[in-house]
């Protein structure tokens, strides 16, 4: 137990230092005042199946746009719910016809239609095809330089477009991902809540911490793992080039390890970067059942990835790439999963050191820290906490750091088992219930 628990302590805590570095860096250097730049033409893909219950609360998010370059295409993938005639509801459609631009045999869209309300948004409606096929039909018809794939039920804040564009104002910038917060917690008008849903406080620790410290880390190192497909912006050019989409576990995930490859394969010194200024709501799971359902699919599409690009690490993906996302995703994990099922035997037996009772308290004291920092990150970019507030969020950081956190472990070894013995292609789509609103933004209690 002492060589493991020696082994997990000390990548993990100089993983975190590294980390700790690149956060420190990032505070020194004075932000340049922002600068208004032109306008690119930037089209934003709404993939919907079923979201007849969040569709206004999106369209709510995208009159409130300071951007006037734009245009969304909404993706009506084979709904079996309302999805479609709430958006004839909102947005007056007529039928009409528009040029395709990609070449993708996944396009199979039957009807497209122009909003008479609002002159910029499109609607495609089409059979099943998964949300691939969407996005690849909302490509195939986009006008836009830049292209952002977008959930139904993410919202977002009014100046995010700005800081998209702004982004990509470094033509070496190919793709972008976005902030996404938990709707039903936080957000930047002063609303944030910390409520009694253990579930959602463990996922809002959860994305701070995936966010405001490992995306910043991976952007600085150009390794970053994914561009999340909730919030995702890319340049259409480039997405044309590749073929758009493909129909994997993960679409989002794979398209990030689709342009690494690209970038190492043109060695121009292109990039993909994270931009936390810009930022979205998402409506995360409420309860134990629909967290599961989420996260065995994220570890699917996360192993989907590595099984198809496993001829193509350290080759064809960068080595720093390669090493980097194997050494956080992979060792990491196991040695976790390792850890606590010897952990307990240990125990049990009453071989546990004091040597490894020093280790683990050194792991949990370095995690503790990264989450707080992660929140103290979030106040930086205007996302504050009271008091009262901070005080509940130590306390439950150290209470979820020995109960919730290992659901991490467990989600990676469950997802695993399902993938390998299970059905690879059970998506488990979330549930939404539609509480995240726009117009205030209130938290839910």
């Amino acid at each position: 137990m002492s060589y493991w628990s020696f082994l997990f302590t000390a990548i993990f805590v100089l993983y975190l230092l590294l980390q700790l570095k690149y956060i420190y860096r990032s505070l020194k250097v004075k932000k340049a005042p922002y600068i208004s730049n032109k306008e690119k033409k930037i089209t934003v893909l709404i993939p919907a199946f079923n979201e007849g219950l969040v569709l206004l609360q999106c369209l709510e998010s995208w009159k409130r746009l300071n951007y006037d370059n734009k245009e969304a295409i909404f993706i009506n993938d084979g709904s079996t719910d309302n999805t479609m005639n709430v958006l004839h509801e909102l947005l007056d459609l007529l039928r009409v016809e528009k040029e395709i631009t990609l070449d993708n045999s996944s396009i199979n869209f039957s009807r497209l239609f122009k909003s008479k309300n609002f002159p910029q948004i499109y609607v495609i409606d089409q059979l099943n095809g998964g949300k691939s096929a969407a996005l690849n039909a909302g490509i195939s018809i986009a006008t836009g330089e830049i292209v952002i794939t977008l959930d139904a039920d993410s919202i977002l804040e009014s100046d995010s477009l700005t800081r998209i564009n702004e982004s990509f104002s470094d033509p070496k910038v190919i793709a972008a991902g976005g902030m996404v917060q938990v709707g039903q917690v936080i957000n930047r008008r002063g609303n944030n809540f910390y409520g009694k849903n253990w579930i959602i406080k463990y996922q809002l620790s959860g994305y701070l911490s995936s966010f405001y410290v490992r995306k910043v880390t991976q952007a600085k190192l150009n390794v970053l793992g994914v561009v999340s497909g909730a919030f995702g912006a890319f340049r259409l050019s480039i997405l044309q080039q590749i073929g758009g989409f493909k129909d994997t576990l993960g679409e989002d995930m794979e398209i990030t390890f689709r342009l690494h490859k690209f970038i190492h394969e043109r060695k121009l010194g292109e990039k993909m970067i994270f931009v936390p200024e810009a930022v979205c709501y998402t409506e995360v799971p409420e309860d134990f059942k629909s967290l599961l359902h989420q996260r065995v699919r994220w570890q699917k599409g996360f192993l989907d990835c590595i099984n198809l690009y496993k001829k193509d690490f350290f080759t064809k993906l960068s080595k720093r790439f390669s090493f980097f996302l194997l050494f956080e995703s992979i060792v990491l994990s196991i040695l976790g999963v390792i850890t606590i099922f010897i952990l307990p035997i240990t125990l049990y037996l009453g071989n546990i050191s004091p040597f490894t009772i020093v280790l683990l308290i050194t792991a949990w004291s370095s995690e503790f820290i990264l989450r707080l920092v992660a929140v103290q990150r979030a106040g930086h970019f205007g996302y504050t906490f009271s008091s009262k507030q901070w005080l509940k969020i130590v306390l439950f950081t150290i209470w979820e750091s020995v109960t919730y956190r290992l659901l991490d472990t467990f989600f990676f070894f469950y997802g695993s088992i399902l993938y390998i013995f299970g059905n690879r292609h059970n998506w488990h789509k979330l549930q939404r219930n539609g509480s995240v609103i726009y117009s205030e933004l209130e938290p839910v209690r």
